[in-house]
């Protein structure tokens, strides 16, 4: 086959990417992902009996305000990952704020409280299952996001998984944010980072296998 009629066949195939594929990739693999974790918390853990007026409280949607800030910042970093030689310096920035918010509030509240009481600010009740929890409602996610990362063109693949791990953690937190108990900054602060560290190493870890071309 001559290199003219090889180029004419393959440029005859050529079929239009649909508009923005990527964000429409990625958001289909998190609302699987969302509907498996949300399955998985009721199945595990129940509904609260006093959602409704939990609902009503100012603190429960400030705590929201984190994983969905996270999720947001994520979103775009993870497209970026998955096309080759996209920028990443802003979409970084961009996922770090939320943490810096995060710890800085956290820090200011512990500087205000008496020494005696930081502790408990920070432990709560549940901190010894918390970050286990979160880590455990972000899987499916994780899987999902990363099925649809590897449909992609991911160069950077420990990055790649890192920013799908990222995604999957501050979904699989917003879905344990809706049972969680605790009310602390501190406490968000430390256990619920350190679950979304987790899942954005577990990503990274898999990704040179799994994202492999």
């Amino acid at each position: 086959m001559k290199t003219g009629e090889l180029i004419f066949r393959l440029a005859n195939e050529l079929i239009p990417v649909e508009s923005n594929a990527v964000s429409k990739r990625l958001n289909r693999a998190l609302i699987v992902g969302l509907t498996a974790s949300m399955a998985l918390l009721v199945v595990l853990y129940g509904i609260r009996s006093d959602m409704p007026e939990l609902i009503l409280t100012t603190t429960f949607w400030v705590r929201l305000a984190f994983p969905m800030a996270t999720l947001a910042t994520a979103m775009k970093l993870a497209a970026r990952l998955g096309r080759p030689g996209a920028p990443l310096k802003l979409a970084w920035f961009a996922v770090a704020l939320p943490f810096m918010t995060m710890l800085l509030v956290a820090t200011l509240i512990l500087l205000a409280t008496p020494p005696g009481y930081r502790l408990q600010l920070m432990l709560g009740t549940t901190w010894r299952v918390t970050t286990a929890n979160v880590v455990l409602l972000s899987l499916p996610s994780l899987a999902a996001v990363m099925q649809a990362m590897k449909g992609l063109a991911p160069t950077r693949l420990v990055l790649a998984g890192a920013g799908a791990g990222l995604l999957a953690g501050a979904q699989g937190l917003l879905v344990y944010s809706l049972y969680c108990s605790e009310m602390s900054v501190p406490f968000w602060g430390i256990w619920y980072v350190l679950a979304i560290v987790i899942t954005t190493g577990i990503g990274a870890a898999v990704a040179p296998v799994y994202l492999r071309w």
